[in-house]
């Protein structure tokens, strides 16, 4: 099994995407975790958005690292400096190339220990695994989403502004609707759920009506 969970960012994709993880024992991958990682190396060392030093940062990217990273929960992938300099590396060609090979080839991995697994990012449904068994595409608005996400990064000991952080996810809105690879759309037949004055229990009750377990 395949679910696809697309959505803008602070909608709470990820949340549902763990949830639904736990509720139905499936592996999840939060691809936006991949784009995070090369982009806080990218940071750490000075390398520019175009500079083919990030091809071969995607291409060493490791399943282990990954798991690694995401057992961890590791904070600084979560500033806002790395969110904005994922954004930008996300709308390079081969970057996007070279991540979307990668989870292909996660996914043939994680077959041997799950039955299953949870993506969630901005073009699982629609580019990454068009055949998902579930697509489902979450949205909110963007003041509920800048609220959300200032109240994340507080309880990480960031200090942001909210007006700072809303005026970022209109500029990651845009980004990520406008890109020409990948772009942020609703797969025709994904399934859509708008979390703006949904709880998180409330949103995985709504997801989990539409799957059906064998």
């Amino acid at each position: 099994m395949i679910i696809a969970i697309d959505g803008t960012a602070g909608s709470g994709k990820g949340t549902l995407a763990k949830k639904l993880s736990s509720k139905l024992n499936l592996k999840h991958l939060d691809t936006g975790i991949l784009f995070r990682l090369i982009a806080s190396q990218a940071i750490k060392f000075n390398i520019s958005n175009n500079d083919k030093r990030l091809i071969d940062l995607c291409k060493n990217l490791t399943i282990d690292e990954v798991i690694k990273t995401e057992n961890c929960e590791r904070k600084n992938l979560r500033s806002n400096i790395v969110s904005k300099k994922a954004s930008e590396i996300a709308l390079n060609t081969s970057i996007r190339n070279e991540l979307i090979n990668f989870q292909r080839k996660y996914i043939k991995f994680d077959k041997s220990l799950y039955n299953g697994i949870i993506l969630d990012g901005r073009d699982i449904g629609t580019v990454v695994f068009p055949d998902a068994d579930y697509k489902f595409f979450l949205d909110a608005n963007v003041k509920i989403r800048a609220k959300r996400r200032t109240q994340e990064l507080i309880h990480l000991n960031y200090k942001v502004i909210y007006h700072e952080v809303l005026n970022e996810l209109i500029l990651r809105d845009k980004q990520d609707t406008n890109r020409t690879v990948g772009p942020l759309v609703k797969a025709k037949d994904a399934i859509l759920i708008d979390s703006s004055v949904k709880s998180e229990d409330e949103v995985l009750k709504e997801a989990l009506k539409y799957i059906k377990i064998n």
